[in-house]
C-alpha cells in the first residue's frame, strides 16, 4: 500500500511505527554514498537519485571543508503527522505543502549561519576540547532545526528524503541558479511526474499574494522538463531557462524575466544558453560597432590632415 494512504488511514498509535518501518526500508534500499554536496573544491557530485543514506554526510560549502550527517529523522515523523493533520491526500498537494513544512522546521533563512550553529551545539554539549572537536565532526542536519540558518543544501536534502520516502522518484541536484540579479552555486530537486519531469526549488520559492499585495504563503518553484530535456539537463550540463511567475490568491500569473538552472556547474555562462539567431545578431551588432568605430577614426584622421594642409597653405612665413 502507498505510504501516503497508510498514513491517512492509520490511527495515531500506529503512525510512528509505520514511519519507522518506512525509514528502515528506504535506508536499506538506498544507493550507498559517503558524501554528497559541494565536493573537491568546485567539483560536485552532481545528481543523486532516491533516499539519501542516513550515514551520508553533506558538504555544504564549495570553499570550506564543513559537512553534516543525514542521521536526523525526526522531521520524517513530524511530516507524517503534518499530512494527517491537514489531510494531504495527493502527491501534488504534498509537493506544494512541503515548502511550508520546510520553513516551519528550519525557520526562515537569514537569521544566523550554519557554522555558528554547529559550533554552539558542540560547545553546549561537551566539556573538553577533544569532545568538542568530536562533536563538530558528528554534527547533523537536525542541529539546524528552528535556527533560521538552513540554506539550499539542507532544504533540498530534507525535501529529497520526504519525497523519496513517500514514493516519488526524486533527484538531489547540485549546480547553479541564475535569478537575473544574482547567480550562485545551488541545490535543488527534480521529480518524475506521470509524463514528464519537474525542477523543484524549495530555496528560491514563489510567493502567493493576496489581492492587497500581502504575501500569504510560499510554494516551491516548479519548472517543467520533458523527458528529452531531463536527459540533456542532467547528463550534458545543458542550461535550462524557465519563465518567472507568482500566484495571486492561488492563481498563477507570469511575471517578467526568467531564471536559469544548470546541473554540475557552479557558474552559468549565459552565452551558451542563447540560440544561434541571438548569437548571430550579437555578432552582427559587434561588427557594426567595429565598422562604426573605424569610420569615425578614419574621419578624424582625414579632418586632422585637412587642418594641417590648411595651416601650411595660410602660413605667411612661407
Amino acid at each position: 500500500m502507498d505510504l501516503l494512504k497508510k498514513v491517512l488511514d492509520c490511527n495515531e498509535e500506529e503512525l510512528d511505527i509505520i514511519i519507522q518501518q518506512a525509514i528502515e526500508e528506504a535506508n536499506s534500499n538506498s544507493n550507498k554514498v559517503e558524501k554528497l554536496g559541494f565536493l573537491n573544491y568546485g567539483k560536485s557530485n552532481n545528481l543523486f537519485k532516491g533516499f539519501i543514506p542516513l550515514n551520508t554526510r553533506i558538504k555544504y560549502s564549495s570553499l570550506g571543508m564543513e559537512d553534516y550527517s543525514m542521521q536526523t529523522t525526526d522531521y520524517m515523523y513530524e511530516f507524517a503527522h503534518f499530512i494527517k493533520k491537514y489531510n494531504i491526500n495527493s502527491k501534488a498537494s504534498l509537493i506544494h505543502n512541503l515548502e511550508y513544512f520546510i520553513n516551519s522546521y528550519f525557520g526562515m533563512p537569514g537569521k544566523s549561519d550554519r557554522e555558528q550553529i554547529f559550533c554552539e551545539v558542540a560547545w553546549n554539549t561537551t566539556k573538553t576540547d577533544e569532545e568538542f572537536f568530536a562533536a563538530i565532526e558528528n554534527n547533523k542536519l537536525g542541529d539546524l532545526k528552528h535556527k533560521g540558518a538552513a540554506q539550499c543544501t539542507e532544504r533540498s536534502a530534507l525535501a529529497q528524503q520526504i519525497l523519496s520516502l513517500f514514493g516519488t522518484e526524486s533527484y538531489y541536484c547540485i549546480g547553479c541558479v541564475d535569478l537575473g540579479d544574482q547567480q550562485e552555486g545551488h541545490c535543488f530537486n527534480i521529480v518524475k511526474r506521470k509524463n514528464d519531469y519537474a525542477v523543484l526549488d524549495y530555496s528560491c520559492p514563489v510567493a502567493n499574494y493576496s489581492k492587497e499585495g500581502a504575501v500569504k504563503t510560499y510554494y516551491p518553484f516548479v519548472g517543467t522538463l520533458s523527458n528529452e530535456e531531463f536527459l540533456e539537463f542532467t547528463n550534458n550540463g545543458t542550461i535550462k531557462n524557465f519563465e518567472n511567475y507568482e500566484f495571486i490568491e492561488g492563481k498563477r500569473n507570469t511575471t517578467t524575466g526568467e531564471r536559469l538552472y544548470v546541473v554540475g556547474a557552479f557558474k552559468i555562462d549565459k552565452k551558451k544558453n542563447k540560440t544561434g539567431q541571438e548569437l548571430g545578431q550579437e555578432v552582427i551588432a559587434e561588427i557594426n560597432d567595429i565598422q562604426l568605430e573605424d569610420k569615425i577614426e578614419s574621419e578624424i584622421i582625414t579632418q586632422q590632415k585637412q587642418l594641417q594642409n590648411s595651416k601650411c597653405t595660410n602660413d605667411p612665413t612661407l
